[in-house]
């Protein structure tokens, strides 16, 4: 005689054990960070492999989620920074994009987010110092006066480009106050 068996789920109290975010795509990247954001943190992680393909899909992410979610990214800026002094100028390229991005959404410690983004106007890689001016007028179109006063303490002129975002937010100002 047989002995009835009761139904067992194999496996039903194991952990899963994630697949490692720098194996995968950016596209599937992406993808499991948005169904588990917990993940964001080992992504910022992969902005530190040795692996020029790693950290460069990690900042692609990264600047996909700036656009998307920047809301999430928000907590991360301290961690992207030191990535600025990547060998990859495509991880700067990306970096600058997200800073700039951040910087002109957020609330933030305007001051060394400036400082980071104009230390890029003298980037060796042409693409990194346009999108370092692209991201300043970003930021400039937000917060005029901090721009202003970070180039001014660093006896610096502003690029032309972020001064006419500069006058444009100023303008733009004035009129809302003469309403």
């Amino acid at each position: 005689m047989t002995e009835p068996r009761t139904p067992h789920r194999v496996g039903s109290n194991r952990k899963k054990n994630p697949v490692p975010l720098s194996s995968l795509r950016a596209s599937d990247v992406l993808k499991m960070v948005l169904e588990d954001p917990r993940r964001l943190e080992e992504i910022a992680g992969m902005l530190e492999d040795r692996d020029r393909a790693v950290r460069d899909r990690a900042a692609a992410v990264l600047g996909q989620l700036a656009d998307r979610h920047p809301e999430r990214l928000r907590h991360l800026i301290a961690r992207l920074a030191p990535s600025l002094e990547d060998d990859s100028a495509y991880v700067r390229w990306h970096l600058v994009y997200i800073l700039g991005s951040l910087g002109s959404r957020f609330d933030l410690d305007t001051a060394d987010l400036i400082g980071s983004l104009a230390a890029r106007l003298d980037d060796p890689n042409r693409v990194v110092r346009v999108t370092a001016v692209r991201s300043l007028a970003r930021v400039a179109g937000s917060r005029p006066g901090a721009v202003e006063a970070f180039f001014a303490g660093q006896k610096r002129e502003i690029p032309s480009a972020v001064a006419r975002f500069i006058r444009g937010a100023r303008r733009g100002r004035s009129r809302k106050d003469g309403q």
